[in-house]
Order: structure tokens, then sequence, then C-alpha cells
């Protein structure tokens, strides 16, 4: 179980549209399925796009068997298509360019996201509820840092001093730091197992030892119940209420009930609320700016390459079919 926000992360894990697409149609070749479409003369399957509208039906909640999944099918159907013919383009074009993601690359990004998530258990989780294997992954994340590299060579882009200036003194509250507390928690199923943790607390012994003893959070038990620093928004309100109430280092809470059981929550540290000055965030909102700038480059550039390609589709209406 893990308390905190992993937007990013879950981000990259969840790519299905486009990215995912553009590796999954490459399959199917000696099964003689259906042809969707072809990108200069690179053909693009019925049955993976298929698949790919069934993966993101999965990730939505949406029952394609049902009324409004029927009814849903043939926008959803064009949508991914039109992504996968688009991402078929851009890696024709990054073939050409050399841009292709080298190994260390994904390696890397393999490594940094598992590094985020606090077990082993819990990145395979993440995989399985979204009905990927880390190959599946580490496909999706070939053409996802292929697309990165090719929008580098494509774009010009530069950021100036002034941009940067400009940026911080228009949003200084975007870039204050919260404040944040340091805390430790034993998650029990029950309030009665959660009660007796605490009395046991209560006769002095470590907090660190009974996480680890009888803790049920598979993410932070090994770790003696160590969430690290959170901020607000990172944690269910029950949780966040009661952390953020302790005032002394060491404090305990009582019992506090949530969605996943009883907690006992020590508080480790408190960091209070800091304005972010210009030379700690400098190099961040260069990064943003540069990325937006990039972007609005290659979509201007990916027009111009979907302009001067030859495009055809299938005429069947297969892919619109319950």
């Amino acid at each position: 179980m893990s308390y905190r926000t992993k937007a990013i992360l879950l981000a990259v894990v969840l790519v299905l549209v486009g990215t995912a697409a553009a590796v999954a149609v490459t399959r199917g070749m000696q099964r003689g399925t259906g042809v969707a479409a072809s990108v200069n003369g690179d053909v693009i399957y019925a049955s993976d796009l298929e698949r790919e509208v069934a993966a993101i039906a999965r990730q939505y909640n949406i029952d394609l068997n049902s009324e409004d999944g029927r009814k849903q099918r043939a926008e959803i159907n064009k949508i991914v298509l039109d992504q996968v013919i688009e991402q078929r383009l851009i890696l024709q074009e990054a073939r050409r360019q050399g841009a292709a993601a080298t190994d260390q690359q994904l390696d890397q990004t393999i490594n940094d996201i598992k590094a985020n998530f606090p077990t082993a258990a819990e990145f395979q989780m993440a995989l399985t509820q979204r009905g990927l294997t880390e190959a599946d992954l580490r496909s999706r994340l070939r053409t996802n840092l292929t697309v990165q590299n090719l929008a580098a060579k494509v774009s010009t882009a530069t950021v100036s001093e002034a941009e940067v200036l400009k940026q911080f003194q228009a949003n200084r509250a975007q870039y204050d730091k919260p404040e944040q507390v340091h805390v430790r928690h034993i998650l029990l199923k029950s309030e009665a197992e959660a009660r007796f943790a605490l009395a046991r607390l209560n006769r002095g012994e470590k907090f660190e030892d009974l996480a680890s003893q009888l803790s049920k959070d598979p993410g932070t038990k090994d770790q003696g119940g160590d969430l690290g620093f959170v901020g607000k928004g990172q944690l269910v309100p029950e949780f966040e209420r009661a952390a953020f109430a302790l005032q002394r280092v060491g404090e305990i809470s009582p019992v506090v009930k949530t969605q996943y059981g009883y907690h006992i929550i020590r508080l480790v540290e408190r960091k209070a609320a800091q304005p972010g000055t210009l030379a700690q965030v400098r190099d961040q909102i260069r990064r943003e700016l540069l990325s937006k700038k990039q972007e609005a480059d290659f979509q201007a550039w990916v027009k111009q390459l979907k302009a001067k390609a030859k495009i055809t589709r299938s005429q069947s209406r297969e892919l619109e079919r319950k």
C-alpha cells in the first residue's frame, strides 16, 4: 500500500495511447490480420489497434459491450488510430535522424521509476493493475524516450534569464515550499490491535521495532514505518489531519481510522513552509519553459510531417463493430 501521490510515475506507467500503440502495431505481421492504415508504406494492423482500444477502455473503466460503450467505441477507435499514425510518422523520422532511445537511457528510466516505489511488489502491482508487464513498459518507454530525443533535435528553442525571472515573479506562490512533516506509522487491521500496540508504545517500546513487527503496510514495514516527508494533499484526509496535528518531535497520535485500517502515527520532524528563492528554482523554471517551447515547436513540425506523408486508411468498418 502506498500513501504518496505518484502522479508523474503512474503517468509513465499508464502510457497507452500513442507511445504504446506505436510499439504494439509492429506486432502481428504473421497473423494475417486486417489492415487499419498504412503510413509511408508501413502497415498498421487492426488487431493491434483493437488491443490498444481495449487497454484504454480498461484504464477508464469503459465497458465496450454496454450501450454507452458501443457508442464510444467508434470515437475511441478514431482517436487511437490518429495517435498511432502520428506516432508511426515520428518513429520513422526518429530512425532516419538517429534519435532512437539507447539501452542506457531506457535502463536509467526504468531504474528511476522503480526507485520511487517503496517495494518491488508495489511496482509490479501498478503494472499488473493496468494489464502491463515489465517488457510492455520497456517497449512503451523506448518509444517515449525516442520521441523525446527527436523533439530535442527538432527544436532550437532557448530560454533567457529574463524569461525565467518573469515566470518566477508572476508565479511566486507556485515555487514556495509548503509545510511538511516526516512521520512513521503502524497500520493494523482492527481497532483492538491498534489500541494494544499503542499501549505497548506508551510502555516504552520502540516505534520502529513495533512497526517492523506488526504493521500491515508492506511499503513501509521494513523501514520501521517510515513515510518520509509528506505535504498536505499527499495523504488520505484522516491520516493527514492526524499527522499535521502532531507538534512535538516524538509525539504519537491516538489511533486513527482510515479506509486502509487503523494507524498509529509518530512525528519525526517538521519543516515549516518556506518561500522559494529564484536560486533554488531557476533550473526548474528553465526546464519547464524550455519544455513548453520544445513541445510547441515539435507539434508544428509534426503537422508539417503529416502533410508530406503518404497516409491511407482502410475503408472497412471492422474497427467500429462491437
